[in-house]
């Protein structure tokens, strides 16, 4: 971690990923009150940038200069377990894709549910579910290599 570039890639700001939340949240349900897959599609390109790349996803950029204009002071956190948690919304996001696609409203309701749930818990209490699990399952399973 000799430089800023480094240590920028181990770590995210704790409140623009609240932003980013919370945009998923209202995206995912608006995505389910009109059955449209657009939003649906939109929620797995932006997960699968922030999940697998290094480059900036359409949510991160609007939620950076949400808080930059808000004034919100930034709360660096480990990264980590925060490209898990894309990497489940990503897969999250694909289901309801497809789901809504084929035309079944009721799966894609429920697995949009349970991502506006997560995506709401995280916006709102800042309680990312998907941490946890990197914390209890996935750290422990790369603490043993």
């Amino acid at each position: 971690m000799s430089n800023s570039k480094e240590v920028s890639k181990l770590y995210v700001d704790n409140q623009v990923v609240r932003i980013i939340a919370a945009q998923v949240l209202i995206i995912a349900l608006l995505s389910l009150l009109f059955n449209s897959i657009f939003p649906a599609f939109l929620l797995v390109v932006d997960f699968a940038l922030r999940a697998f790349t290094q480059q900036p996803s359409p949510l991160a950029a609007i939620a950076k200069i949400t808080a930059h204009s808000l004034k919100i002071k930034s709360q660096p956190i480990f990264a980590a377990p925060k490209k898990f948690a894309a990497a489940v919304g990503f897969i999250f996001s694909i289901a309801i894709f497809v789901l809504i696609f084929l035309k079944y409203i009721t799966f894609a309701y429920l697995i949009g549910g349970i991502l506006i749930f997560f995506a709401f818990l995280e916006s709102v209490f800042k309680i990312c579910v998907g941490c946890y699990v990197y914390s209890w399952v996935v750290a422990p399973l790369l603490n043993r290599k």
